[in-house]
C-alpha cells in the first residue's frame, strides 16, 4: 500500500499562480521549494489556454545554470502537457509551442538586455557589434574599476 503524498501547505498559492493568468505575480521562496516548476506550470497554462504564444513568453533567470535548468524542464514538462491534453484545440496550441520553441526567450537577465539592445542599438546609442563580457572578463573589469575609485 502506498501513502498519498500530502500536498504543501502554500498549495493554494501554487495552484493561484498555474491558474490566474490576469493575474502578476512575485514568488520569493527558498532553493528547492518549487519556484520553477510553478513557473513552468504557469507558461504550459498560458499556451494551452491561448492566452500566449510561444514566440511572446520570455523567462529571466540570474545565472546560464538555471536558464539551462528552466529550459529543459519546460521543454519536458511542455511534451508531456501536449500528451496528456484531452482539449483537441489546448493540445494543437501545445503542440505549435514544441514546433517554435526556439522562438520563445529563457535566458538570463544580461542576455535578455542584450536582446533589446541588439533591436535597437541606435535608440540605446550602443555600437550594434557589442558583445557581452564573459564572468572572468567582468571581474577583472569590476576589479580594475574599484582599484581606479580607491586611488
Amino acid at each position: 500500500m502506498s501513502a498519498k503524498k500530502k500536498a504543501p501547505p502554500d498549495q493554494p498559492a501554487r495552484d493561484r499562480i498555474r491558474t490566474d493568468l490576469d493575474t502578476t505575480f512575485l514568488v520569493e521562496a527558498g532553493a528547492g521549494s518549487g519556484k520553477t516548476r510553478s513557473l513552468v506550470d504557469r507558461m504550459i497554462a498560458l499556451l494551452a489556454s491561448g492566452r500566449a504564444e510561444i514566440d511572446t513568453l520570455a523567462a529571466v533567470t540570474f545565472t546560464r545554470k538555471a536558464a539551462a535548468e528552466l529550459r529543459g524542464r519546460f521543454q519536458v514538462a511542455l511534451e508531456k502537457a501536449r500528451l496528456e491534453e484531452e482539449d483537441a484545440a489546448a493540445r494543437d496550441r501545445l503542440e505549435a509551442a514544441l514546433t517554435g520553441l526556439e522562438r520563445s526567450f529563457i535566458g538570463t537577465i544580461h542576455s535578455f538586455c542584450a536582446r533589446l539592445l541588439r533591436e535597437r542599438p541606435v535608440e540605446a546609442g550602443i555600437d550594434p557589434d557589442f558583445r557581452e563580457l564573459e564572468d572572468h572578463e567582468d571581474r577583472v573589469l569590476l576589479e580594475a574599476c574599484w582599484d581606479e575609485y580607491q586611488a
